[in-house]
């Protein structure tokens, strides 16, 4: 950010406002983030569930979301954005306890509703933590920069955090005690949060009344609906990972080779958040999005023509590309295409579709079953898939002027 001068309500420059969130995302994701990673092997080890309803505790935490990208924008209608950050992070923190006492008390009921609560309690802390540095970006008109530097902290910690807890969980293992990678998990959360509490609060104007006919003009306009469905392709990747493709690496060629899934994804969400809010504003954001989602089916294709490890660490790593750029780029959008007072409502009827994708990918991968046998169906539609919303995002760069 190119904003050094102190903030008239807090005393911290703009630069280091928007450090000090997103270092704070840097631990939270390190812990409550990366343990997604790990949650399915996890539950394997000591419950009966079957693969789909492991399945569905990730899809939950992103049902809910769905269902409160849109439910927080009249739900906490009258909450500062720095409130929404403080009360959803508290959720971060009680998704990892859950799972932890969840070893000696294996509820099935338990774990969906803290899948739920952490569900709600994200879509609070992202949408509160997003609008807030899209305000502080708002002077220098730095929106891609301030959201790569958020969404950059964020993978970099998820990256990191899937090497410290992944020892930590295969040492569980070893001594008998896997609930440890959620033990961990829990102290790195805390970090975070007590950032997000340390943090000074700015006056914020009160966002305007979300009403249906708002909402129903948004999206009606063309840059949304083009944007909030490149939102849920992306987002059939995420989930993709986070419901089946770990499985399947390991399925096929042994748990050894879990690191693929688990390390080179976030690197490459973190390597190209960084650059894509950058980028988006020298290039066009339908530019920066072709080139995320042309690659992320390039890396779908490759496991159809070579059957080796190294070809899902392709996979992988061009998902990740994927997924790095396109929250920030679409995010940046809304900063540069949207009022203060009418982002809440933009931010979540874009993002909803986010997260409806990522339980479409998590739900269908598992009745899918990804198999070894069955690969060439699943890897070969979401090569497809990638591949026309390339071309589509082409298109977003004729509205780069609309406002929503």
């Amino acid at each position: 950010m190119s904003e050094h001068s102190p903030n008239e309500s807090s005393g911290l420059t703009t630069r280091s406002h928007v450090l000090l969130l997103s270092s704070a995302f840097f631990f939270i994701f390190m812990g409550a983030g990366a343990q997604q990673a790990f949650l399915l092997p996890y539950l394997e080890e000591f419950t009966d569930w079957s693969q789909l309803q492991r399945a569905l505790v990730i899809a939950t935490v992103y049902a809910s979301m769905t269902i409160f990208r849109l439910g927080n924008v009249y739900l906490l209608r009258d909450w500062p954005q720095w409130k929404c950050s403080i009360v959803g992070g508290a959720a971060y923190i009680l998704f990892p306890l859950a799972m932890l006492g969840l070893y000696f008390v294996p509820s099935y009921p338990l774990a969906l509703a803290a899948a739920a609560v952490w569900g709600w309690g994200g879509a609070a802390m992202w949408m509160g933590t997003t609008l807030q540095i899209l305000s502080l970006a708002d002077r220098a008109k730095k929106h891609g920069t301030g959201m790569g530097v958020l969404y950059g902290a964020t993978h970099a910690g998820w990256a990191l955090g899937v090497v410290v807890l992944g020892a930590v969980f295969g040492l569980g293992q070893s001594v008998g005690l896997p609930w440890l990678v959620y033990d961990a998990a829990t102290i790195l959360t805390l970090v975070g949060y007590g950032i997000i509490l340390s943090l000074p609060r700015r006056p914020e104007p009160l966002p305007e009344m979300p009403t249906w006919a708002a909402l129903v003009e948004i999206m009606s306009r063309t840059k949304a609906r083009i944007a909030a469905f490149l939102l849920f392709a992306a987002s059939l990747a995420f989930g993709f990972v986070l419901g089946s493709f770990t499985d399947y690496v390991e399925n096929a060629h042994g748990a050894q080779w879990l690191w693929i899934a688990t390390a080179f994804y976030p690197f490459a969400r973190f390597v190209l958040s960084l650059s894509s809010g950058l980028l988006s504003e020298r290039m066009g954001h339908g530019t920066v999005l072709a080139i995320g989602f042309f690659g992320g089916a390039l890396g779908m294709a490759v496991p159809l023509l070579w059957t080796n490890p190294i070809a899902l660490a392709v996979t992988a790593l061009m998902l990740g590309l994927l997924n790095g750029a396109v929250p920030v780029v679409s995010t940046a959008l809304i900063g540069g295409s949207a009022d203060q007072k009418r982002r809440p409502l933009v931010y979540g009827a874009m993002f909803t579709w986010r997260d409806a994708g990522v339980v479409v990918a998590a739900v269908a991968g598992s009745l899918l079953g990804l198999q070894v046998e069955g690969v060439t169906l699943t890897f070969g539609v979401f090569a497809a898939v990638f591949a026309v919303c390339g071309i589509v995002s082409l298109i977003l760069n004729r509205y780069a002027e609309e406002r929503l």
